[in-house]
């Protein structure tokens, strides 16, 4: 197995596998990496029809990559067992070609804020809830060698934060025809404000255009920052002194809005390798690891937001204070969130967006400039690759 994860995925895995083992006698063996490399290691893995993994850990992110070199999970789940499964988790996974499921949900991914509740208290601040809240709140607390804010700067963590920005903006990343629309008003708007954060209004620490998720991360739990949008897993995260110095000193509140307030649903989900030559055991492991023992385990000692909804009713209703609130925030998010289109070539699309972000947010060329230039490359890419065929 080939999988990824934050700072307390080791453990995490080590217990599922341990558990699966003990039950059913077989043997997982499994590395793990960041997201961004082992997304490029599926792909270079799956054009070379390798089978040194029988499962993948995935996503929906980067999923339309994928379609060619995952095996269809559609016969190992009855339909009554797909129902329980969040539907835009569920849909996100499917080929819209051959309608095979290339992956199964393992998590929900989405995002909420989280800033530093004392430090908000102390100054008589409220979080954010506009986008003009947050430049507000975020000048008000960057001095002294802190900063109010932190946002990613790189690669697919960039790419998702100018999603939710664009998408709050009215926009979207094609038009009713599938061409490319992201470089229209909308998406100019939402790069420049992601690019007035870190340039204009200083509020973000300089380096931002080179920080992923765990960058990101530590920046908030580390106390060097006071607001931040992140994941489920860092509910957890924050909440374990042995990763976080502001244990206690934080609150969530929902994602900021403009125009609209939406932003991703997105989930890590479970894969088979087509290659494999041990199906069998590979998709007896993919079950028991979305399995509702299995994600209760995820939720309990690690806050991932169950792909269920068995299992996420549950932990819903058991909880109360400040969980229950900060669930109740990321049912929102989910309830309302997006995914960018499974077109051809659009995956192609996302890395390209990786550098065009990166030189908007670091002043190489204008937010308008860069949308520009890589909406004319991206409509050549889905042409190519035949979504208008």
């Amino acid at each position: 197995m080939l999988i990824t994860g934050g700072p307390l995925y080791p453990k995490y895995w080590e217990k599922v596998v341990a558990d699966f083992t003990a039950k059913t006698g077989i043997k997982v063996k499994y590395d793990l990496l960041e997201f961004t490399p082992l997304t490029t290691k599926v792909v270079t893995l799956g054009a070379a029809r390798s089978n040194l993994y029988d499962v993948f850990s995935t996503h929906t992110a980067q999923i339309d990559s994928f379609f060619n070199y995952f095996a269809p999970l559609n016969e190992y789940f009855t339909e009554d067992e797909l129902k329980d499964f969040y539907q835009v988790g569920v849909d996100y996974l499917v080929n819209p070609k051959t309608k095979g499921l290339a992956a199964i949900p393992r998590n929900m991914d989405a995002r909420t804020q989280y800033y530093r509740s004392d430090v908000y208290a102390e100054h008589g601040l409220k979080a954010a809830v506009t986008w003009e809240d947050l430049v507000d709140v975020s000048q008000k607390l960057t001095g002294n060698g802190y900063y109010g804010l932190v946002v990613p700067g790189q690669g697919d963590p960039a790419q998702r934060t100018f999603s939710d920005l664009l998408w709050q903006a009215g926009g979207d990343w094609v038009d009713d025809a599938g061409k490319p629309s992201f470089n229209a008003a909308p998406g100019i708007e939402a790069l420049t404000y992601y690019r007035d954060l870190i340039q204009k209004w200083k509020v973000v620490p300089p380096d931002a255009v080179s920080y992923q998720w765990n960058e990101n991360s530590t920046q908030f739990s580390s106390g060097a920052v006071m607001d931040t949008f992140d994941w489920p897993g860092a509910f957890s995260t924050l909440s374990n002194p042995e990763t976080s110095k502001v244990v206690g000193k934080w609150s969530t509140a929902p994602y900021v809005r403009n125009k609209t307030a939406i932003s991703c649903a997105i989930s890590h989900a479970m894969a088979l390798n087509s290659m494999s030559k041990k199906k069998d055991a590979a998709v007896e492991f993919i079950k028991y690891t979305v399995s509702p023992e299995a994600q209760l385990l995820n939720f309990n000692d690690y806050s991932n937001f169950p792909s269920r909804l068995s299992v996420a009713k549950q932990v819903v209703s058991e909880a109360s204070g400040a969980k229950a609130e900060w669930l109740a925030q990321l049912e929102q998010t989910i309830a309302t969130g997006k995914e960018w289109p499974k077109l051809p070539g659009f995956s192609r699309v996302c890395t390209l967006m990786f550098s065009t972000i990166e030189r908007a947010l670091s002043n190489q060329q204008s937010p308008e400039d860069a949308l520009n230039q890589a909406s004319a490359e991206a409509l050549q890419i889905m042409t190519q690759a035949g979504a208008y065929n």
